[in-house]
């Protein structure tokens, strides 16, 4: 009698490349969707001439508050649309690295790699605190994300 030792392999016909691309996708939408929201908005506040008066304070306050760190002096209106800018930058940048990188190395996702753990480490932790700040738009962007990461780990190959 032998005991054969079932080989490491994938689900029957479901590759996990398909799910890591549509998460990879997923940070693209996520980083477009805020850039061209934020364009938006502001091309839409400068078009309407009658703010609130909660939206007229919220903006001088945040445009009269500022600091100084490492020299440079910020408003707290510049620091908060900076680093939101740079963040969605980053989203878009790290989704076309993700699906450049899988189309020349699919390997990196077929084994369940680090870089197949990393991504979706990093969607459920953005999707953690978009449950608790953010609206639904990124909630679901990030859900979706997420169940593509983890369906793509779940059908790839153990190590």
């Amino acid at each position: 009698m032998t005991t054969a030792i079932p080989a490491a392999r994938t689900s029957a016909g479901a590759d996990p490349v398909r799910p890591f691309k549509v998460g990879a996708c997923g940070f693209v939408v996520l980083g477009v969707g805020h850039l061209a929201l934020s364009a938006a908005a502001a091309s839409a506040a400068a078009a309407s001439a009658a703010p609130t008066p909660e939206q007229r304070s919220a903006d001088t306050a945040m445009r009269e508050s500022t600091f100084t760190l490492l020299g440079l002096e910020r408003t707290t209106f510049d620091v908060t649309h900076g680093m939101s800018i740079a963040m969605a930058l980053f989203a878009v940048a790290r989704g076309l690295l993700m699906l450049a990188a899988v189309r020349h190395a699919p390997d990196l996702v077929r084994l369940r790699t680090a870089f197949g753990w990393a991504p979706l480490v990093a969607s459920l932790v953005i999707l953690g605190t978009a449950v608790i700040l953010l609206p639904a738009p990124p909630i679901i962007v990030l859900a979706v994300t997420s169940c593509a990461f983890a369906l793509s780990l779940r059908r790839g190959a153990a190590v």
